[in-house]
């Protein structure tokens, strides 16, 4: 599911390393830390990155983990402002999201993508809960890492409309999987 880009930011694009374990050394991650900023800066300027997307760094309640707060004001915390965020190494994982959406395979996508457009316009807590149980057995046959899995499929539940709390139960069905 990825974002309608401008022919700028195509190039941008095809420009950036989203893995920043891949950036080698110091000049190429300030190159690659200006090009993130910029795509940064179209996608914003152009309201491009679906809300869901943008909320899942910028909204406390799209986030787990012990310490309060967003994605966003993890950053803020470390002393980085929005200029900062945005060319970080840590952030391009985030605009990864932005531009690609979940990273999980494509038969995964279409799979539970059809199971939610199952339950209709209006998803209830009895649909999440089946939802979470397609979730974990796609899971348990992938061999998929269980961590990064369930955070993918949160971003796929948000990305497809569900509540950040439905998306939550779903995550949760995975990390909880045996």
């Amino acid at each position: 599911m990825e974002v309608d880009l401008t022919d700028d930011e195509v190039q941008l694009v095809n420009e950036i390393e989203f893995d920043a374990s891949k950036v080698a050394d110091h000049e190429a991650w300030k190159r690659n830390s200006e090009i993130a900023a910029a795509l940064t800066k179209s996608l914003l300027t152009r309201k491009a990155v679906p809300d869901a997307r943008l909320r899942y760094f910028t909204d406390p309640d799209y986030r787990t983990g012990r310490m309060k707060g967003s994605r966003f004001d993890i950053f803020k915390r470390n002393g980085n402002d929005f200029e900062e965020t945005i060319r970080h190494n840590h952030f391009l994982k985030y605009l990864r999201y932005f531009v690609y959406g979940s990273e999980l395979p494509e038969p995964f996508l279409s799979e539970f993508g059809e199971a939610v457009a199952d339950c209709g316009d209006y998803i209830s807590s009895g649909d999440a809960y089946d939802l979470s149980r397609k979730a974990r057995a796609m899971y348990r046959r992938s061999g998929l890492e269980r961590e990064w899995a369930a955070d993918e499929f949160f971003k796929l539940a948000i990305d497809l409309g569900m509540s950040a709390s439905h998306a939550m139960t779903i995550r949760k069905a995975i990390i909880d999987a045996r």
